[in-house]
Parts: C-alpha cells; sequence; structure tokens
C-alpha cells in the first residue's frame, strides 16, 4: 500500500469498514457494534500495510472473509470478530487484553484453532478429503474455526488471479480435492459451486473457457425449444388448477466437465445440460396428490422413459429428499428431465437439509458424516444461538480418533492417546519392533510419547531393540498390542525350542528312548504348567540340564521337601520381622557372594533396588529385582518360594557389575567420548564396551562396575550428556 496515496488509503479502510457493517447487520447493535470497531482497530493496526501473497492489502483480505462468515454464511458475532482477526494470535497483548475486556474466550479458543490448522501439511492429502476433514475437526477443537478457514479460502479463491499460474494451479487443485468436498457436505452449496468454477477456472483454463462458450452456445439455442416445450405444459398444470413456477437449470460448467470425466464422454453427448424444475404451491396435506397430478400432466403430453423414473415422494431417499425426476421425449425427439416438487421440498433440498452429498454416493466416515450432519441443520436455522455451534465440539472427543503425519506427509488415523510406539505399529510391525524413540515435530521424544492431531511423527529405530511385556502397558491399539503379543510368544516359542533341544541332547546321552515320560516327570517334580514351560526354563538356565538325569532316574530329591525344610524352622503364625534375619527376610551383608545367595543373571540387581528372594531347587536363594522380567511369573507359580529381602549398609569396596545400552547419532570419537567420561571423569571401571553403527545412528552395550543404584543413576545422567548420545539405559542381563 506504500503506492497509495493517503486519501486514497483513508478511501479504502472506510469502504471496507462500512462493507463489514452491512454484512453484519443481521446481528448489529448499539452493544456489539463497539466491539466489532476495535476488532477491527486492532486488525488494521496489527496488518498495517502488509500485503497478502496475492499482492491485496492483508487487512482487505481479513475484512472481506469476516463479510462472507457475517453475510453468505449467516454465522454471528464471535465467529465475525474472530474472522477479523485470524492471522494473530490469541497471546497477543492486544488480543489478549481485548479477549478477557470482553470475555470471550471463545475468540481466543478459535485464534487458537486457526493458528493450528495453518501449520498442517496438506501437500500430500489431494483425493483424501474424508482424512482432511476428520483432521481439520480433531485440531480446530470448533466448528467456526473449520467455518472461517473455509471462508479464507473462498476470499483466497477470489482473488488470486495476480498469483503465477503454477500457484493457481496448485491452490487450484488443493481446493477442488479438499476444501470443495467439505463445504459440499456442510451443505453450503452455492460456495461449493463457486469453489468448483473458480478451481476449474484457474487449474485448466482452456477446458474452462471450451465448456462456457459451448454452454452458452446451448443455451442460446435452446431457447425457441423450451418456449415450445413448456407452453403446452403451462396450459395443462393450469388446467388442473395447480398453483405453481417453472425453472429452468443450467449446469454448471465445473458439473459438466465431472461428467464428461466420470462417464468418459464429449460435450456433445451431455444430454443433461437444462433441466425443467416445476415447484408446485401446495398444502401440506395436498402435497404428493399435487405432485402427481403435475406427472400426469408431463406424461400425458410428452412420452416418458419409464425406467428413468424416480419417485422419492413416496418413499423419500435416508437423508431427506422429495422430488420426483422423469425423462421425457420432447419436440423433434429431444430428451429433457423434469423435476417436480413443493416449495417445501423445493427450499430443504436447495439449502442442504437433504444432505445432497450422500444421494451423489460420496462415502466419507460415518461419525464424521453425522458430526457435519449437526453442523448444517445449525447452520440452516438462523433463530438457533450461535452457542449452539460451540457445543458442537471436535470429532476427536466424540469418535476417540487423532490423524498425524509420517514424514512423507501422509496421513494415519490412530486411536487418542495412542503413542509413538502405536504409530510405529501402525506403520510397519518391523517399525514398531525396533523402534526405540521418535522424532515429532523434530523434536526427539520416547516410544511413550502421546501424540495428539496434526503431529509429524518420525520413527527411530535400533536393531538391537526387542519388544518386551511393558511395551502391552504403554500403547493404546489393539494393532500394537496384538503384533507385541504375537512377538512375544513367537519369543517364546522360539526359546522353547532351544529348551527342546537342550532336552534332546540330553536324551541322547543318556540313551532314554521314551522322552515322554520324562517330560511328564519333569512337570510334575517341578510344578510345572506343561512342557512349553519345562523348554522355556531349560533355556533360561533356572533348570539345570543335569537335573533331567537326577529326575528320570529318581535320584533328586522331591521338590516338595526343598519347600518345606525352610518353612521347618519357623512357626506357620509367627509374625514376619524385616529387621532381623529369617526365613522371610534376606539381609545381604558386606558382600554379595554370601554363601547360599546369588544375586540373579536375568535382572542383575545392585544395591538399592527393591529386591527378594526365590528358592531355586539346586542353587539356594537367587536375589531379583521385584521389577525383574521373571518377577511375576516365579511369584504367581511359586509364592511359597519367595522371600522378603532388602540390603544392608555395604562394605567398603563393594560393586556390582551393570549393562548400559547406549545409542543415538554417531559422532566422529563418540567412544572415546564414552570411555573418558565414565573412566577419566567419574573414575568408575569400564569392564568393556562395544558400540555398533550404521545408517548415521549407532547402539552400543557397555559394562560398568557401580556401587549402587544411586551411583548408577548418576551415570545415566552424565552419559545423556554427551553429544550424540539421545538414549542411555540399564538393561537386566549381565550375560
Amino acid at each position: 500500500m506504500e503506492h497509495l496515496p493517503d486519501n486514497t488509503e483513508r478511501s479504502l479502510i472506510t469502504g471496507r469498514y462500512g462493507k463489514l457493517l452491512r454484512a453484519s447487520s443481521g446481528f448489529l447493535n448499539k452493544k456489539n457494534l463497539p466491539l466489532v470497531r476495535e476488532a477491527f482497530t486492532i486488525m488494521l493496526d496489527k496488518h498495517g500495510r502488509k500485503l497478502h501473497d496475492n499482492r491485496e492489502p492483508y487487512f482487505c483480505h481479513a475484512v472481506d472473509v469476516a463479510c462472507i462468515v457475517a453475510g453468505e454464511m449467516k454465522l454471528g458475532l464471535v465467529s465475525t470478530l474472530a474472522a477479523l482477526l485470524n492471522g494473530l494470535t490469541e497471546k497477543e497483548k492486544q488480543v489478549s487484553d481485548f479477549c478477557k475486556s470482553n470475555k470471550s474466550l471463545e475468540i481466543a479458543a478459535i485464534l487458537a484453532g486457526l493458528d493450528r490448522i495453518k501449520d498442517l501439511r496438506t501437500d500430500k492429502l489431494h483425493g483424501n478429503a474424508d482424512n482432511f476433514i476428520s483432521l481439520l475437526l480433531s485440531v480446530s477443537g470448533d466448528v467456526r474455526t473449520v467455518l472461517i478457514q473455509l471462508a479464507g479460502r473462498l476470499q483466497y479463491m477470489r482473488n488470486i488471479e495476480s498469483l503465477p499460474q503454477p500457484m493457481q494451479m496448485s491452490i487450484s487443485g488443493e481446493t477442488a480435492g479438499l476444501y470443495a468436498p467439505l463445504v459440499h457436505r456442510l451443505g453450503l452449496y452455492k460456495i461449493k459451486m463457486e469453489l468448483d468454477e473458480l478451481s476449474l477456472h484457474y487449474s485448466n483454463p482452456d477446458v474452462y473457457n471450451f465448456l462456457s462458450a459451448g454452454i452458452r452456445e446451448a443455451e442460446s439455442a435452446s431457447r425457441h425449444f423450451f418456449r415450445q416445450f413448456l407452453e403446452p405444459l403451462e396450459a395443462g398444470l393450469s388446467r388442473m388448477g395447480l398453483n405453481y413456477s417453472i425453472k429452468q437449470r443450467t449446469k454448471a460448467v465445473s458439473s459438466v466437465y465431472a461428467k464428461m470425466l466420470k462417464q468418459n464422454i464429449d460435450f456433445s453427448e451431455v444430454y443433461d445440460l437444462f433441466a425443467i424444475r416445476i415447484i408446485l404451491f401446495s398444502r401440506p396435506a395436498d402435497e404428493k396428490a399435487d405432485c402427481w397430478k403435475a406427472y400426469s400432466v408431463v406424461t400425458n403430453i410428452y412420452t416418458p422413459e419409464t425406467s428413468r423414473l424416480r419417485d422419492w415422494i413416496t418413499i423419500p431417499r435416508p437423508n431427506g429428499y422429495e422430488s420426483l425426476h422423469i425423462t421425457v421425449r420432447g419436440p423433434s425427439g429431444r430428451w429433457v428431465e423434469v423435476q417436480i416438487r413443493t416449495e417445501r421440498m423445493d427450499s430443504e433440498a436447495e439449502l442442504g437439509n437433504a444432505a445432497h452429498w450422500r444421494y451423489k454416493g460420496q462415502k466419507g466416515a460415518v461419525e464424521t458424516s453425522e458430526w457435519l450432519n449437526s453442523v448444517r441443520k445449525i447452520l440452516e436455522n438462523p433463530e438457533v444461538s450461535e452457542n449452539a455451534l460451540q457445543n458442537e465440539k471436535q470429532l476427536q472427543g466424540a469418535a476417540g480418533q487423532i490423524y498425524v503425519f509420517t514424514p512423507e506427509g501422509d496421513l494415519r488415523k490412530l486411536q487418542a492417546e495412542s503413542t509413538v510406539l502405536d504409530f510405529a505399529f501402525d506403520v510397519h510391525t518391523s517399525l514398531g519392533a525396533t523402534c526405540t524413540g521418535g522424532k515429532v515435530n523434530g523434536k526427539i521424544v520416547p516410544i511413550r510419547h502421546t501424540l495428539k492431531s496434526g503431529d509429524m511423527v518420525e520413527i527411530i529405530t535400533s536393531r538391537n531393540q526387542t519388544p518386551n511385556r511393558d511395551w502391552l502397558g504403554w500403547v493404546t491399539t489393539n494393532r500394537a498390542k496384538t503384533k507385541i503379543r504375537r512377538y512375544l510368544k513367537e519369543a517364546e516359542y522360539r526359546q522353547a525350542e532351544t529348551g527342546k533341544d537342550i532336552f534332546r541332547r540330553k536324551m541322547s546321552q543318556l540313551k532314554i528312548s521314551n522322552q515322554d515320560e520324562v517330560i511328564n516327570k519333569m512337570i510334575a517334580h517341578f510344578k510345572l504348567s506343561g512342557p512349553l514351560d519345562l523348554f522355556q526354563q531349560l533355556a533360561e538356565n533356572r533348570i539345570e540340564p543335569s537335573h533331567i538325569k537326577d529326575v528320570a532316574f529318581g535320584t533328586l530329591k522331591d521338590s516338595k521337601e526343598t519347600e518345606e525344610k525352610p518353612d521347618s524352622k519357623v512357626p506357620k503364625n509367627e509374625p514376619l520381622h524385616p529387621d532381623r534375619t529369617s526365613e522371610n527376610v534376606i539381609i545381604v551383608n558386606e558382600s554379595s557372594e554370601i554363601e547360599g545367595y546369588k544375586l540373579a543373571r536375568c535382572c542383575n540387581p545392585v544395591m538399592g533396588d527393591e529386591i527378594f528372594g526365590f528358592i531355586t531347587v539346586s542353587d539356594g536363594i537367587k536375589i531379583h529385582r521385584v521389577n525383574c522380567p521373571n518377577a511375576a511369573r516365579m511369584k504367581a507359580r511359586y509364592p511359597y518360594r519367595t522371600m522378603e529381602a532388602r540390603w544392608t549398609k555395604p562394605a567398603e569396596g563393594t560393586y556390582f557389575l551393570v549393562t548400559i545400552r547406549v545409542s543415538g547419532f554417531d559422532q566422529l570419537g563418540i567412544l572415546s567420548s564414552i570411555t573418558n567420561m565414565i573412566s577419566n571423569e567419574l573414575k568408575m571401571d569400564v569392564r568393556s564396551i562395544s558400540l555398533d553403527s550404521k545408517g548415521g545412528k549407532f547402539d552400543g552395550i557397555v559394562k560398568v562396575s557401580i556401587r549402587d543404584k544411586k551411583h548408577l543413576e548418576f551415570l545415566l545422567k552424565k552419559l545423556l550428556t554427551i553429544k550424540g548420545i539421545i538414549k542411555a539405559s540399564r538393561i537386566s542381563s549381565a550375560n
């Protein structure tokens, strides 16, 4: 606007303000006029002389959008004010003060929703209107946000002639593929038609101009034909005593082109460029009878094609659409479609109550169509308070779904509260099974991070990662849970196969042919659930292979004796005393190698971990962490073999071996950085370290001697300060 003289600029601003007031006349009064003036002033002050990307002053765009919202969509004060302030954030002081002073948190919420929509990637969603609609509804939080966004797109399409042709084509394609279907479903048919016409005009001007010229030529040539066609109809309807009007409908350019593409025909083969609509002014009780009277007049004069009769008077369409459609042969043998309906039926069909998009055969998610239906009904009833729009909450709350983007821009639908891990399994099983974390909107997050609609998610993987039972508590979707369970079950069977090989080799060594008998003896002796349990415990070394021989030949003491022996020292009713050494309380003092007690290798407990003891058959008492992967199974199957345990103060020089997994982005000298940090800075003893690098990322295993759990936690925090490391965690096995 720098080139405009002051008086021209002032005139432009005054003109736009007057246009806004005229469009808002339906709700303006002395009380809310100052609010409109204040919002207009804030918008003008903030946008100043900024230009939109089509080179028009931005404040003109904002005012025009507000006029569409108020005048063409017939929304109220809140929506109009929010449309004026669109492009500003609710966090800006002037906007924030305006919202607070007028107690309008609704405006702030709408602006926040518009801000979220602005950052959505829609470049890969062409032809995927259903997901786009669902995404908009779930991100926006208020249906008025969606309507303002649509008004903005309509205003933009009306003013893109100044943009370069490639931009015009790109914007038009997005409008036709995403925004026009949404407007159609909302029942805003006039706006839908305009968006379709503008989209075709700018995306394919040669086709648009050719068809426009063809329609104008056909219209001119048909004037005499339709006068000749209507004269006997009008006389017949009048003789029947019907009160009526007749409209001639011309098919829109975009509709003609869509039909040509769908049916693969030329323009000359589009026979329904024009149609006749007979509108009857009937009393409610006479509607059906009058429609059939008009039908008899038409078919008495012109020969009908009975196969083309559509009777939606006797049985209306499921969406409520009512009309009689018949195709008849007119003068010169030309076919003409005649539609017969009452004024009420015509009004409902034109305004959208009949959900026109459904009977055209478009399909969408049921929950989405129902939600939009309710919104459309509110839009079509001006007497309904605008508060009713606010009460139509976002789809996410009702249907429990979110919509997130892949790095390539594809949109995926997930259950609400889904995590990065859910998303990984939704994309591919192998991606989920090796997932170690993710990048959400460019920020690294753990696998348990909860996603929200509009997030762009990239998965970080490691070939050393495998699913574990904890994952079942971290995922939300049934798909992810099913795949994790399947993986764990397959892992159990693989492990059981290893145990089965151990068993078979032992049988071969012992030259025992009846393996089933030995299996049954082993199951009975160790009180196992079945062969699978036996083979798993053999694979995990929880049952020594040497015990197979002892059980087979009956030389191993019955497990009952082992169970009862510890309990024989203490009466069953004696209370427990956690502060003294007893059969139920293990105090490990001074050393982890006290006779009769060993640290379990399956979870590798260290000083400070919560622990318990478990009586093994031949290896004394093993100390496990309470969150050991095997803890739940041991406590459930052998509650009589578990014992309470706690640590005492360790003797000077007591150390525990822990295994730590580190992963991240490969950096030059990362191995040296890790060893220097542990050995030189923290003065800890590194027992072994190995790193594996692939595709710019690395995974490593570090074994370190530490004093206790606090010592370990300190080490993990320090490792995360090394550039390139994104994850450092303790793993159970010390092997």
